[in-house]
């Protein structure tokens, strides 16, 4: 069953208990009010039957009114076991049923033969307790309940009406409310695996659904953009591996062509040591792509990464201990390494890493007395394939400058451009949070 098809069932059952709800309370308190008339008509009836009767201590004697016809046609007057009037036309059944209830001295309102109602009242001598007799009332009541059955026909006709109109409303309003959903779900089925250029586009949002369609065209940007930068990341990732790997390739036919021993051993360790960087970079890459490491969900000692590194002088700018960077150590390690590889290329004669923490961040800001980046360059010196004036282009070693801002990002950190002398590149990162 489809989702509008269990939406109007729900509001169809909903609807159908709220008219028999209403019906059943309407036809209960119609019965009672019946009752409640008929009750009144009797005790009126009865109070007129007993004006008409003088008691004395010899009997009960009933005078003559205006209205004794009307009187006399439902009513028995009983001087104690002695019948002394009776109803007229009635049958023998309604007699004696009567007669009974008035021998019996039964007070109230009873339930009589066929749709018959009757009513005992006592007749009470002046000056003694004991009733000298009794006076019964009866009252048909078929016209009553006729209008009863009638009134409950009635209602339950509306109702099934209702319930019809009720149906084509919602069915009407759940079509129009879907609308956008089922226009929707036919673009969508329409989409290829490479339209997301693709938007629902149902203008701004006027209810919920609407809303959703924002929101599903939002999403479908966000994947578009991730693609894209996905893309961008397989074309750098690409272009930057063609450099090592053609210097791999050099010094390995160098390595052929030379018939020196010493040079040959010389090209192959080159090659080797080339080759392992190469493929612990590109482990690294894989395993951040697969979520092997997680960027963000370790913590790092940057000045513990920093004395890592070879032949560079490490300084530690402001008092006391460097708190600990957010990130994983491999991709850090390997975010750090093409700027140091960088910064070692055009140095002169040092290369320096200064710590630094403020803001929340922590830095390692690498320096080298080189000429520095070409200013023109700007943040165009993160694009693959940029090179400036001096070659500062990142490639060589790693996976250049690119590469190395994305995994800082990974990580919720970045890579930007220093100030001072000289060229400097500073990774900044997180810091860890303490409890």
């Amino acid at each position: 069953m489809s989702f509008s098809a269990r939406l109007l069932l729900t509001s169809l059952v909903t609807l159908a208990v709220g008219l028999g709800a209403l019906v059943v309370a309407g036809n209960v308190l119609l019965d009672r009010r019946v009752h409640t008339e008929v009750s009144n008509l009797l005790r009126a009836n009865a109070e007129a039957q007993l004006a008409t009767l003088t008691v004395t201590r010899s009997g009960v004697a009933v005078r003559a009114s205006p209205n004794d016809e009307v009187l006399d046609r439902h009513a028995w007057v009983l001087d104690g076991a002695r019948v002394v009037e009776r109803a007229d036309n009635v049958s023998r059944e309604l007699d004696a049923a009567a007669i009974a209830l008035g021998r019996a001295r039964d007070l109230g309102d009873h339930d009589g033969p066929s749709d018959i109602r009757f009513r005992v009242v006592p007749i009470v001598e002046p000056g003694r307790a004991a009733p000298a007799g009794a006076v019964v009332v009866a009252l048909s009541t078929a016209p009553l309940e006729s209008l009863q059955k009638q009134v409950l026909g009635g209602s339950l006709v509306i109702a099934a009406l209702v319930l019809l109109a009720g149906a084509l409303a919602l069915r009407t309003a759940i079509n129009r409310a879907l609308e956008p959903v089922v226009r929707m779900t036919a673009r969508a089925e329409d989409w290829g695996a490479h339209d997301l250029d693709r938007r629902f586009e149902l203008g701004p949002p006027r209810d919920e659904l609407t809303g959703l369609a924002t929101t599903l065209d939002g999403l479908l940007d966000r994947i578009a953009a991730s693609r894209r930068h996905e893309q961008r990341f397989a074309s750098e990732m690409a272009h930057e591996l063609r450099t090592p790997i053609a210097g791999l390739r050099g010094r390995a036919e160098l390595a052929l062509g030379s018939p020196a021993p010493d040079e040959k051993d010389d090209a192959l360790r080159a090659v080797v040591a080339q080759s392992a960087r190469l493929t612990e970079t590109v482990d690294t890459l894989l395993a951040v792509a697969r979520g092997e490491l997680d960027p963000a969900g370790g913590a790092v000692d940057l000045a513990a990464l920093a004395r890592e590194v070879e032949q560079v002088e490490v300084v530690a700018l402001g008092a006391g201990p460097l708190p600990l960077a957010e990130g994983e150590p491999d991709v850090l390690r390997r975010a750090l390494a093409p700027l140091v590889a960088n910064a070692r290329r055009h140095a002169r004669a040092r290369v320096t890493l200064e710590l630094s923490a403020s803001g929340g961040r922590v830095r390692v800001t690498v320096r080298d007395d080189g000429p520095g980046l070409d200013p023109e360059l700007g943040e165009r010196a993160f694009d693959p394939g940029v090179r400036g004036s001096g070659e500062r282009d990142g490639t060589g070693a790693g996976l250049g400058l690119p590469l190395a801002r994305r995994l800082a990002r990974s990580c919720g950190g970045d890579v930007v451009r220093g100030d001072g002398p000289g060229g400097s590149f500073v990774l900044e990162l997180p810091a860890v949070r303490q409890a």
